[in-house]
């Protein structure tokens, strides 16, 4: 089930979205932890979390929780890690076991909810905690990303802005430091909160319903061409992929058909059962100087729609070749 449908789960009164926010540590580039790193890029040290129920048009907030988590292979901070979260080795060592601390989390959360996050990253990291500490590794809820519905609202399409930016955009006091799961949680439900504050709550609705997906299926899917020695023929084969959906594999509506702007071919296929795919090819060069397409296809999030209808405008008015580049000013001439 691929919640990208918005038939899948309706939002209505009641419905309960939770807010999270993940602080994780990494490891070291190099250093021998006793695992493959590929498995556990980041090991969690501070849960953040806002419950909010939608009501009459708006939203409630419910409660909060917040937990830091004691690490058990990354326990020394990394220093990227150190410099953003202000966290010191010793504020770490002093937290909760992630075992101990993600029950109490699923608990605070309870049954039917529509998980929420600033950004994509946390969903996969909190998967990875879960299998690496033995736990069931699906989250079993739909998801979505705020910060492109955020930047849709905002006139701010396509742009990727921080939390800080939303608030600082709804005019909200800022009285915690960001950074810690905590602040993060609670300043992203606060620009959630606002966002139905001052936009209508069916339009605000539609769009949600639209980003809603699935964080336990594979997001990405990757295709490749056999190789030839002719560029342009490369470019052929681009279009040449199969139209069907790596997950069921029926055939793929094509909502937008493929069509080449520059040096990527773009494209919106959609499947009945898992919702809209979006896809984007570039020609690569092997080791042996041949040429070949490598198709990217992912789940479309706002972004992609709001790439792929620029794109789509762009090689209407100026064909594969986009839009010319501005000549240099004079005063940059003269310069």
């Amino acid at each position: 089930m691929n919640y990208n449908i918005s038939a899948d789960c309706q939002i209505k009164e009641g419905t309960k979205f939770i807010i999270l926010d993940l602080e994780w540590n990494q490891p070291f580039p190099g250093k021998d932890y006793g695992i493959d790193v590929s498995t556990l890029r980041g090991e969690i040290i501070d849960i953040g979390a806002e419950k909010y129920v939608y009501c009459f048009g708006g939203l409630v907030r419910e409660g909060s929780f917040s937990m830091q988590v004691r690490p058990k292979v990354y326990r020394k901070l990394h220093y990227h890690v150190q410099k953003l979260t202000h966290k010191t080795n010793r504020e770490i060592k002093n937290g909760v076991p992630f075992e101990e601390a993600f029950p109490e989390y699923l608990s605070f959360c309870g049954d039917d909810y529509i998980l929420v996050c600033w950004g994509n990253s946390d969903p996969d990291i909190l998967k990875q905690n879960m299998k690496f500490y033995g736990f069931d590794d699906k989250i079993d809820h739909p998801f979505f990303d705020l910060q492109p519905v955020f930047s849709r609202f905002a006139g701010e399409r396509g742009q990727q802005r921080s939390v800080e930016f939303a608030v600082d955009y709804y005019s909200i006091p800022k009285d915690d430091t960001f950074h810690s799961a905590w602040a993060d949680s609670h300043y992203t439900g606060l620009v959630f909160k606002s966002m139905f504050e001052h936009n209508k709550a069916q339009e605000l609705l539609a769009v949600i319903g639209s980003s809603l997906r699935n964080p336990d299926l594979v997001k990405e899917f990757t295709f490749m061409s056999g190789e030839t020695e002719d560029l342009e023929e490369a470019y052929k084969t681009a279009f040449d992929f199969p139209q069907i959906c790596p997950i069921c594999k029926d055939l793929l509506n094509a909502k937008i058909k493929p069509f080449r702007i520059r040096k990527s071919v773009y494209a919106l296929y959609s499947c009945k059962a898992h919702g809209d795919f979006f896809c984007r090819t570039r020609v690569k060069r092997s080791r042996q100087g041949k040429y070949f397409a490598a198709m990217v296809m992912r789940f479309a999030a706002q972004s992609d729609y709001y790439l792929i209808a620029d794109k789509s405008e762009e090689f209407k008015k100026f064909g594969s070749k986009g839009e010319p580049s501005s000549p240099p000013s004079e005063a940059m001439t003269e310069m």
